[in-house]
This record gives C-alpha cells, structure tokens and sequence, in this order.
C-alpha cells in the first residue's frame, strides 16, 4: 500500500490531535476522573459513565485508525527485516488501539487482551524499528529515540513505584507510555514533510 509522504506527514500529525482532544473532551465531561486513581479506559465505560464515553472511544478508534495506516504507509520505507518486523508490530498496535475503542472497558475480556496488547506493542514496535535504523546506520536520531520509547515505556510500566507516590490508578503511566511513542510519530512526519518540501522545491 504504497501512501505518498506528504499524505503519511498529515496523518502523523493528525494523530496527537484526535487522541488528545478526544481525551481531555472525555475528561471534560468526567468531573469524577482522578488522574492518580483511575485508568484512561474508565472514561470509555459506556455503561457508567455515558457522558464522556462517546468521546473517549470515538477518539480511539479513529487514532488507531490513523496509527494503522500511517505504519502501513511507512513499511516502504523500511531497508532491513528488523525494521520490517518493527512496523508489522507498529501496526498490531494500532489495530489494538481501535481495539480498546471498539471494545469499551465494560467488555470483558476483549478491552483488557486489546489495552495490555497495544501498551506492550506500542513501545516495543517502535524500539524495534529504532535497533532497525541504528543496525543500518541511517536517521541516528529517529533510532536513538526509538530505543529511548522502548525503554521509557519499560520503565514506566515496571521500574516507577507509582502506588508509594500514591498513584493507584493506571491513567498517569497509560497516559506517559503512549506520549513517548505520539512524540516519536510527530518527529517522523516533520521528517516527511521537511523531505516532501524539499522534492517540491527541486
């Protein structure tokens, strides 16, 4: 499926976008959210919480929508089978995405298999391709940060007490461990866009 870059660079930057404001339009709608005792996912239970569910879910699906597509778009780009694998997880990941908003927290087991699915892919997809980019000694940078996803994520998920700094919920660490990878895409669709410029320029 071969999506031109300029095409690829919006979809990079439309990610952030929709995630976020479907989430703080959830939050804006949960006056009962607490950051440190709830999860992200307690906003998509439609069974309790109707009034910022539809935002939440919505918000989801369409950036595991987005997230899928732009991995589709990039696996052209890929040089090496490490690489290659990294985006095949990269784009499990957004499947698993759409799969959290699809399958809202209340839908037992599918929301829990599709949210430990996309916080372990998400991260590890994107440390993969880095180890991809550094074995080819090409974009240094994109590559480094991948493997700085890969362990913060890690690190978030397993090494930071979050219960003795008085976090008994999961949205903090839910929320940290996704912005690391949503950092990574905007950095490589400015890369897309910056080379899309340059190709109208010449």
């Amino acid at each position: 499926m071969k999506i031109s870059d300029k095409t690829l660079a919006l979809i990079g930057f439309l990610v952030p976008l929709v995630a976020y404001v479907g989430i703080f339009s959830a939050i804006n709608n949960a006056p009962w959210f607490s950051w440190t005792q709830n999860a992200l996912s307690d906003l998509g239970n439609s069974q309790v919480h109707p009034e910022s569910a539809p935002y939440f879910n919505m918000g989801l699906m369409t950036t595991g929508i987005l997230v899928t597509i732009f991995a589709i778009g990039i696996y052209s780009h890929m040089r090496n089978i490490v690489e290659k694998i990294g985006v095949i997880l990269f784009i499990l990941s957004g499947i698993s995405l759409f799969g959290i908003g699809f399958f809202p927290e209340h839908v037992k087991p599918w929301h829990y298999i599709f949210s430990v699915a996309f916080f372990v892919l998400f991260g590890f997809a994107l440390l993969v391709i880095g180890m991809g980019f550094l074995i080819a000694k090409r974009d240094m940078f994109l590559g480094v940060f991948g493997l700085i996803v890969g362990i913060a994520d890690a690190t978030i998920w397993i090494a930071i007490p979050w219960r003795s700094l008085g976090v008994t919920g999961v949205a903090i660490p839910e929320f940290l461990s996704s912005l690391f990878g949503v950092i990574w895409i905007v950095i490589y669709s400015i890369k897309l866009a910056k080379r899309t410029r340059v190709l109208l320029q010449g």
